[in-house]
This record gives C-alpha cells, structure tokens and sequence, in this order.
C-alpha cells in the first residue's frame, strides 16, 4: 500500500490517520499508536502459546499421578494390608474379621409410652340393645383444649369504630388520624358545612359505624354568629341530643381561629368557643382545645388565610388522635 500525501502530511497505513512528520517515507507507515498495537498483539500471540505448553503439560502430570495411584492400590491387598510383590496379582483368602474393626453394637430402641385416651370398648348400660359398644372418653385430654362452654364461643370483641366530622378544616386530617387503623377510623369532611347540615346528617354519617362509636365534630367556622347567636346554640344543642343516641363517646372540638378575619369575628369565634367548652362540660362530652396552638401560628393556614396546609392539617390531626385514644381508653 502506497503512502499518501496531503500537504506535508503522512498516512498510516493501519489507522489511515495523518501525521505531521519532517522525514519522508517511501514504503508503508505506522503511527505510533499501531505500532504499540502490533506489539502487544505479538506480546499476547507468545503468551497464549505458553498457556497452552502449561496447560498440556498439567495434563501429562495428572495423567502420571492417576497412574501411580493405580499401581500403589494393587500392591496392597484387602483389609489395609499391603501384599508383596510376589502376591501383587494372586489370590487371596479373606477370613472373618480380615477388615478389621469391632461389631457394631446395635443399641436397643428405647421403650416409648404410649398414652391412650379412650378406655376399652364397653356394652352400654343405658341402651336396650346389647350389641351397641361406645366409646369412654378418658379423663385426662392428651391435646389440652377445654370443650366449649355452654354459652357457645365467645367472639374477639370488634374495635370500636371512630368517626370524625368537620367542615372543610379537616380536609387532609384522614393522613393522620386513619394511618393506625384504616378499618376502624373514618373521617367525613363537609364542605363548607354548618352546624345545622351535620344535624341533618347525623343519622346519615353514623349508619354504618356500628354501636357505640368515638364521634368527633369539628364544625362552626362557616356559622355567622352576629344575629343568629340563638339558633347556632339550638343547632348545637340538637346536634349533642342526637349524638347522644348514638355514641357515649362525643368530643367537640374548638374553633381554630381566622388569620384573615377581623378582630370583631375573632372574638366572636372566641365566645363560640367558650359557650361551646361550657355546654359540653355540662352535657358530659368532651371538649379539645386548639387556641393557644394556632392563634399566632399562621404559617399552619394556607395562602387564602382560612384552610390549613400541610403542616397545620398534620399538627390538627395529630391533636384528634391524641384526644381520642385518650377517649378510647
């Protein structure tokens, strides 16, 4: 192959990459890179060949070494004893106890006990026919399990179920408070809810939740109490007698306060609340208290100043888990 040229510059023969050289060349060229190529291929040529000596010659080895074993195994002869070489290939007697080694002393199986717990077959006396045999229980049970009592099996009590009721407030709290239990915790949130439509639902929300179920109600942010302060505490004092019918376990929880709200509808919340921790001492519900926690805690409520965000709905929730396994126990 000819060597090319452009300008000066000189092609590989191998690679077909130009180099920049000062000397001429006539006959073919390598660049450096091949020729370190062409060594190492060289290099791997010789050292396959010697793989391949090393390899034949551990063959040869193992060949020699099966045959030496072959030969050192005839020469000895049965039982251990080594023969000589004039016995090496004649026959031999073999007498009783040639191998070596004492009788093996079989050991006697140990008697086991074999308990039965029926007695012999019996005529029954009771019975009018002779032929009929029973069976007699023994007295002691081998398995250990006591019959059934008269009153039938007794059934694992079922968890109480535990119902959480609120507006909007409560819309991410089911995170927190059915992570426990998914089964037996229910959370219903009412959108834009008041007081008087959870009333209306009570029967409703609570169908399904078994007897004697743990309530929560987290309800009255959407309740205006100028004009209206007597029906708000009607509609509560209605919500509680129905309430009552259905669970012995109710908690009524506070009032979260309004960060965009004014200072007028701040204290109107506030008297709400405080009617609300009066009337349910004197009704014997529960009462949770949230105030000193998200009064100035504004970075729980969302950008619209009235929801909870995350972090305010985990704080929430985790106060009603608190109060209600409080309620539970």
């Amino acid at each position: 192959m000819s060597v090319s040229k452009l300008e000066g510059l000189t092609q590989c023969t191998s690679c077909c990459m130009y180099a920049c050289l000062e000397e001429s060349f006539q006959g073919p060229y390598l660049c450096s890179k091949c020729e370190r190529v062409a060594l190492l291929e060289a290099r791997i040529g010789d050292l396959e060949g010697q793989i391949v000596t090393l390899r034949q010659i551990d063959n040869l080895e193992r060949s020699l070494l099966l045959t030496e074993q072959s030969i050192v195994e005839e020469s000895r002869g049965v039982g251990g004893v080594e023969l000589t070489g004039e016995q090496v290939g004649s026959w031999v007697s073999v007498t009783r106890g040639s191998r070596g080694g004492g009788k093996r002393k079989r050991l006697a199986s140990p008697d086991f006990a074999h308990t039965n717990r029926f007695a012999p077959l019996s005529e029954d006396v009771g019975c009018s026919s002779s032929g009929v045999a029973v069976l007699e229980a023994a007295p002691s049970n081998s398995r250990g399990i006591s019959p059934p009592s008269k009153g039938g099996i007794k059934r694992a009590s079922k968890p109480r179920q535990v119902v959480v009721v609120g507006d909007s407030i409560i819309k991410r709290v089911d995170r927190v408070i059915c992570r426990a239990d998914r089964l037996n915790r229910t959370v219903c949130c009412l959108s834009g809810a008041r007081v008087r439509h959870v009333v209306d639902r009570v029967d409703r929300l609570l169908g399904g939740a078994g007897d004697d179920p743990a309530v929560m109600v987290h309800i009255g942010t959407n309740d205006k109490v100028s004009g209206r302060w007597k029906d708000l505490k009607n509609d509560f004092r209605e919500l509680g007698s129905k309430l009552k019918k259905r669970s012995s376990k109710v908690v009524f929880s506070e009032i979260l306060p309004v960060p965009r709200a004014t200072v007028e509808r701040q204290r109107e919340i506030r008297e709400v609340n405080a009617w609300l921790k009066a009337w349910c001492r004197k009704e014997g519900f529960g009462f949770l208290e949230h105030w000193p926690h998200f009064a100035l805690g504004y970075n729980l409520y969302s950008c619209d100043r009235l929801h909870l965000n995350g972090r305010g709905s985990a704080v929430l929730g985790e106060r009603m888990v608190k109060r209600l396994e409080e309620t539970l126990n």
